[in-house]
C-alpha cells in the first residue's frame, strides 16, 4: 500500500489536478517567480493541490476532503493498484546485482544543465565503484532510472 500511495500522491498526479482545475490562475507568487512563471511550476502547482485539500478538510470535514481526493485521483488510484508489484529499473538492477551477495550500487548526478525552471540531469550508476551506465532525465530520479535501465540492457538482464 505504501507504493500505491507514493504512486498516487506524487508531484506528477497532483500537478495534473492543478492543471485540470487551472490553479495557476489563482496562485499568487513573488516577483522573481512571476518572471519565470512560477505559478505554473509543477512543484508549486502540486503544493497548491495539497493546500486545497487541507482547506477543504478544515472547512468541510474529512468526507468532503475524501470526496475531492477520490474524484480527482480516481484514475491514478486505479492505475497504481493495477501496477502493484511492478518493479522499476533501479529495483530490478539492485535485486539482480545482489543475488549472489552484497555489492555496492551507487547513483551520482554528474551533470546539471539548463535554467532552474527547465533543468536536465545526467546520472551514472556504479557497481563497486565502476561505472555501469549513464542516463539523462528532466529530474534526478528520471536520470537515475534511465541509467539503471541502460545498465540492465548492457548486462542483458
Amino acid at each position: 500500500m505504501t507504493k500505491v500511495r507514493a504512486e498516487v500522491v506524487c508531484e506528477k498526479s497532483l500537478h495534473e489536478i492543478a492543471i485540470k482545475h487551472q490553479f495557476s490562475k489563482y496562485l499568487l507568487v513573488g516577483n522573481s517567480e512571476k518572471q519565470v512563471k512560477g505559478n505554473e511550476k509543477p512543484a508549486i502547482m502540486a503544493d497548491s493541490v495539497e493546500a486545497i485539500i487541507a482547506a477543504i478538510y478544515l472547512d468541510g470535514g474529512i468526507e468532503q476532503a475524501k470526496k475531492f481526493i477520490e474524484t480527482n485521483l480516481e484514475n491514478h488510484i486505479k492505475n497504481a493498484t493495477q501496477n502493484v508489484g511492478y518493479k522499476d529499473h533501479k529495483t530490478i538492477l539492485q535485486e539482480k546485482l545482489q543475488e549472489n551477495g552484497e555489492v555496492k550500487i551507487e547513483y551520482e548526478i554528474i551533470k546539471e544543465s539548463g535554467p532552474d525552471h527547465d533543468k536536465t540531469f545526467e546520472a551514472e550508476v556504479k557497481l563497486d565503484g565502476k561505472i555501469l551506465a549513464t542516463g539523462i532525465g528532466k529530474s534526478k530520479k528520471q536520470a537515475q532510472m534511465e541509467a539503471a535501465r541502460k545498465a540492465l540492457e548492457k548486462l542483458n538482464i
